[in-house]
């Protein structure tokens, strides 16, 4: 009798600009089937496309004002052999029977989990119109099902900040946005926590049930978070590639500015001065053309002054225009905040350095390669600019050089944990808190209790790592 086997996701590996991309297309030009080309940046896939010619349909918001209609009546009655969209529009295909003959290749498509936080005080809206089928798993998390129409305007209006749950199977809430109590004869809700944390994910195991060929092409994909929450789903396929005539880690220089501290969006609160030396070192002292990038949050003040520059988005997979440049410059953070760490942890068993590993410093490594490394025969030396020791060491290289420009007297947060010279107010609070919490427990504290008392608080990263120094 025959084995049934169930079949696997697959992924192939490959450096950034080891032509990947370019070998799949070619094969699908080759090739006889049909293929579903799925691509994270519009950019590419207007690239990707204008290679493959007349064989290719393109379906973005681009060409079309309903983007989930016009992709499930192609695939339902196909004019083209491949078609191009966008991961957006991928996670929005629902009926996955329309898939089943096509050939998918996912490139650099690889985050299908989300977290967000949501400030509101609209908790009844939110409890009783946008969500319905609640289900307590613990004390801190819950989970509901999104109700996707309304027929009120103003309900539909605050469900745009909800409109990423479209993308997505599962949802992981903290209970005590939702917490009552009995005021004045009547169940009201609590005012104590006015935020709402939801981390939501895609049910990856549902293409596999479905039967469907998924190919997923990245650098360091084993590194992503989609391959670490269920290594047993994927098997590697093997392609040849382009290989270096010098590898990255011998053609890098990296430059960094804190030695101690870790950047963060504490640090840049803490410290508002910060970036803005840090950026005005470099429009004084870098010559020659460069490309850069920042938090959305802090671009407008970097292009003020790094006029000599030009600003790309942290996330620049694929891009291929900065080719000839030889200098970069990362000014961007990318940290967890503590309760996605936690939720992560719980669900997927995915640590805090997983998170950076998969997010911040892949995308600083993805970002380096928009520069002259893409040039697999050049031996030329890149320099690169980031702002903390961890970005530098990330990138795989002894040849890493610090630059004092005194950032780092007078703040707390460090990169090794310890117990702060300087407390604040909050902080003393927080400690005499913690410290009842301490002896009540006999200072028997085990990780789990120690992240779930701090994610109940809210708590910066400085003000973790300050409680970390008094378990010692």
């Amino acid at each position: 009798m025959l084995k049934h086997t169930i079949p696997l996701l697959k992924y192939i590996l490959g450096d950034c600009g080891s032509s990947k991309t370019k070998k799949i297309l070619e094969m699908m030009k080759r090739s006889d089937h049909h293929y579903l080309l799925v691509q994270s940046e519009l950019q590419l896939l207007i690239q990707s496309a204008k290679t493959l010619g007349d064989i290719c349909k393109v379906i973005t918001s681009e060409t079309t004002s309903n983007v989930e209609e016009e992709v499930n009546q192609f695939l339902m009655n196909p004019t083209h052999r491949i078609l191009t969209i966008t991961e957006r529009a991928f996670l929005r295909i629902h009926d996955l029977t329309l898939l089943k003959n096509w050939k998918i290749y996912l490139d650099d498509v690889v985050n299908f989990h989300c977290f967000k936080v949501i400030n509101t005080e609209k908790k009844h809206e939110v409890h009783k119109q946008l969500f319905t089928g609640f289900t307590c798993l613990d004390k801190q998390y819950c989970t509901a099902v999104p109700i996707r129409t309304f027929t009120d305007d103003l309900v539909s209006q605050l469900s745009q900040c909800f409109r990423f749950v479209e993308l997505y199977d599962y949802f992981l809430m903290n209970n005590n946005f939702f917490s009552t109590k009995i005021q004045d004869g009547h169940e009201v809700y609590r005012d104590d926590c006015n935020q709402l944390s939801i981390m939501a994910w895609v049910n990856i195991q549902k293409y596999i049930d479905a039967g469907l060929d998924m190919t997923f092409i990245a650098n360091k994909f084993t590194e992503s978070l989609l391959y670490r929450s269920n290594p047993s789903l994927f098997t590697e396929v093997k392609m040849s590639l382009q290989q270096r005539a010098v590898p990255v880690s011998e053609r890098l220089k990296v430059f960094y500015f804190l030695a101690q501290k870790r950047f963060t969006s504490t640090f840049r609160t803490d410290n508002p001065d910060a970036l803005p030396t840090i950026a005005q070192y470099i429009e004084q002292n870098v010559t020659g053309q460069y490309y850069y990038t920042s938090n959305r949050s802090t671009k407008d003040d970097m292009s003020k002054i790094l006029t000599s520059g030009q600003y790309i988005s942290p996330n620049s997979r694929g891009m291929n225009a900065y080719q000839s440049y030889t200098t970069a410059v990362w000014l961007a953070s990318m940290k967890p905040s503590p309760v996605e760490v936690v939720m992560c942890r719980e669900q997927f068993g995915i640590t805090g350095q997983d998170l950076v590993q998969a997010r911040e410093f892949e995308n600083l490594y993805q970002f380096i390669n928009r520069s002259n490394l893409r040039d697999y025969d050049s031996q030329s030396e890149i320099v690169v600019y980031v702002v903390d020791r961890e970005q530098a060491e990330s990138l795989g290289t002894a040849n890493i050089h610090h630059i004092d420009l005194g950032l780092e007297d007078g703040s707390t947060e460090k990169l090794k944990p310890g117990r702060p010279e300087v407390f604040n107010a909050d902080d003393k609070v927080i400690r005499k808190k913690f410290s009842t919490f301490l002896s009540n427990s006999k200072r028997d504290v085990s990780t789990e209790q120690f992240d779930k008392w701090c994610t109940k608080r809210n708590l910066s990263e400085q003000q973790i790592e300050m409680l970390r120094g008094m378990m010692k």
